[in-house]
């Protein structure tokens, strides 16, 4: 059973399939959701009640994971982490990497989560 998110502003409905997400952006008020396929969209809706709703549903089997300020990112597509460089790479359904610029100690604390896993 897909895990799905459900986001209600007036006369729309927002649906965010969790397995099909490969990251999420902060952009203001809004959330950019990036899904692994190469789609694209953006939600009326801050990265924190995304985050919340994303907490409240996964629960304690959450791999959808808050990074900092500006992202909540797929842990299952993770393949490179780089402290030096800042960057952190992350593999999409077709096979393309896709490079996030995250800051050092937030990678730093990314890598000794996955160590411990």
């Amino acid at each position: 059973m897909a895990m799905r998110i459900s986001f209600s502003l007036h006369n729309e409905l927002f649906v965010i399939d969790c397995e099909k997400v490969l990251y999420m952006q902060a952009d203001d008020h809004y959330t950019h959701v990036y899904y692994q396929s190469g789609l694209h969209f953006m939600l009326p809706f801050g990265m924190s009640k995304v985050t919340e709703a994303v907490e409240k549903a996964m629960g304690e089997e959450r791999f959808l994971q808050r990074f900092g300020r500006k992202f909540l990112i797929n842990l299952r597509c993770i393949f490179h982490v780089n402290t030096v460089k800042q960057t952190l790479l992350l593999a999409d359904a077709q096979g393309r990497n896709i490079s996030l610029t995250l800051p050092k100690q937030t990678l730093r604390a990314l890598i000794d989560m996955l160590a411990e896993a």
